[in-house]
């Protein structure tokens, strides 16, 4: 991880986190948007016209589903790419937008299969108490990087988020619990600017939509310093348990 962004920062392990992320979304906020400009705004088009005309015109409600069942299929490919470019921008490396789609495309059967069942068991904690489903969230938070950037199976990129992510459990559901209600209220003021100003048209739900993708790409940041943390803290104890 690029240390000179986190050089001087100073406060409690969930703050530091948040503003490491913060100034890292800051610095590369440009070329984290023109990617996912390209990357996503075909499909938020697709999504946008479906749901929009759903409720407008009052078509069947499996058409404003059909957005969704779009957007779940193809989330893992830009978030796939999305991990490529960050890990690029880190190690300063050079990258493109067609190089991190190619890399999220590769992976998207895995990326895919890695949600349907990380999804599962996070559902089946919250059922059935929410800290369970907390804990299982930030166990298994860190399995999308093993895929992209370990080039991991599914279940051995589960199995490897929930065994380095162990001492790092807490930071990570505070740290993102915090992170969210940020992205929240960002997403709650944009839909109440649209309302007051009366602004219901598809083209301004598109690009607010972009908005939203783009300010949450910062999430992806959050986990990817983690992975970087568990990561070394997880070499660091093979070294020491084979000394």
């Amino acid at each position: 991880m690029n240390r000179s962004f986190f050089h001087g920062l100073k406060g409690s392990s969930v703050i530091l986190r948040l503003r490491e992320t913060l100034s890292f979304f800051r610095t590369y906020a440009r070329d984290i948007g023109r990617f996912l400009l390209y990357a996503t705004f075909p499909v938020i088009i697709i999504e946008n016209f479906l749901s929009y005309y759903a409720t407008v015109y009052n078509y069947p409600p499996e058409i404003y589903s059909l957005s969704i069942i779009i957007h779940f299929f193809y989330q893992p490919i830009y978030t796939g790419g999305l991990i490529f470019l960050i890990s690029k921008i880190v190690s300063g490396e050079e990258w493109s937008i067609k190089g991190c789609l190619l890399v999220g495309f590769a992976c998207w059967v895995k990326l895919l299969f890695v949600n349907i069942i990380s999804s599962l068991f996070i559902i089946l904690g919250l059922i059935a108490f929410i800290f369970p489903g907390l804990i299982v969230f930030a166990r298994l938070s860190l399995a999308e990087f093993n895929v992209v950037l370990e080039r991991q199976r599914p279940i051995d990129a589960l199995l490897r988020s929930s065994r380095v992510t162990k001492g790092f459990t807490w930071q990570i559901i505070g740290s993102v619990f915090l992170l969210s209600a940020m992205l929240l209220g960002i997403k709650l003021l944009i839909n109440l600017l649209i309302a007051t100003f009366s602004l219901e048209y598809l083209p301004v739900f598109m690009v607010s939509e972009l908005i939203v993708i783009i300010l949450w790409s910062s999430l992806t940041i959050l986990l990817f310093r983690f992975y970087d943390l568990a990561t070394k803290a997880s070499q660091q104890l093979d070294i020491q348990l084979a000394q």
